[in-house]
């Protein structure tokens, strides 16, 4: 896990009652309204149906470590991929994932999307997806009051996608990880050149944040409000990570 994603989470975790009450809402709310839509939309994987993909799956989540989650498919131009639930788990990928990347790179995602389940972000990204859901669209919550929640809880959601990345990258191997990003970068199917252009990208990256207090100041705000870092930013980290004792022990090297 991520240091700065494990000090966010043992802030959350102080609050006491707080991981059972979002258990309870995911269990009757939530989880069930998404289940229902991936049976009625989606396309299950399993045996029988892309058996391939399904073998990849069971291989990633038994590296992981965690109970089988469902998976599904779903139809969308837009690569991407989202794990939910904590008491039905499931991921879902979309057919344009699947078609652009290699199965390993696929794997790599799965293994992403195993990561947040391992480390029980999905407890905690569903309460910022309740809070964006009835605090903003409901305006039960004004923005200007919900402003300063939603960006502490969105700071977290970076950082967890920085742990699920290192998950990935011990599943599958930092090369196979950087050559996904790149793909989920910039939606080709192929990629040509080295597979660490995201990482020569970042250290550009930081020498412009850092050439002026005004450039930071930007881009931290540019960011302040996504839920995800910057495909450079976790290029980079993932990079810096994979000379560590904690990767090759993680990868048996």
């Amino acid at each position: 896990m991520h240091p700065e994603d494990a000090k966010a989470l043992q802030m959350l975790r102080k609050i006491k009652g707080f991981d059972e009450l979002i258990r309870a809402s995911m269990e009757y709310g939530y989880e069930q309204v998404f289940r229902g839509e991936n049976m009625g939309f989606m396309v299950k994987v399993n045996s029988r149906n892309f058996p391939e993909l399904y073998q990849a799956f069971k291989g990633v989540v038994k590296r992981v470590g965690i109970r089988e989650p469902e998976l599904y498919i779903y139809n969308d131009p837009v690569m991407n991929a989202y794990t939910y639930g904590e008491t039905n788990t499931f991921v879902a990928v979309s057919n344009s994932l699947i078609e652009k990347l290699t199965l390993d790179e696929v794997r790599s995602i799965l293994a992403h999307e195993c990561g947040h389940i391992l480390c029980q972000h999905t407890l905690y990204n569903t309460l910022l997806r309740t809070i964006e859901e009835l605090g903003i669209l409901l305006r039960v919550i004004s923005r200007a009051a919900f402003g300063p929640i939603l960006m502490a809880m969105q700071y977290w959601s970076r950082k967890s996608e920085l742990s699920a990345d290192r998950c990935a990258a011990v599943v599958v191997g930092e090369r196979t990880f950087q050559t996904a990003m790149l793909k989920l970068a910039c939606g080709m199917s192929t990629i040509q050149g080295s597979p660490y252009q995201l990482v020569e990208q970042a250290h550009e990256y930081h020498r412009f944040e850092n050439d002026s207090w005004w450039n930071r100041i930007q881009q931290k705000c540019r960011v302040a409000f996504n839920s995800h870092p910057q495909m450079c930013e976790r290029a980079y980290e993932i990079d810096r990570w994979k000379d560590s004792w904690q990767y090759r022990r993680l990868r048996n090297e």
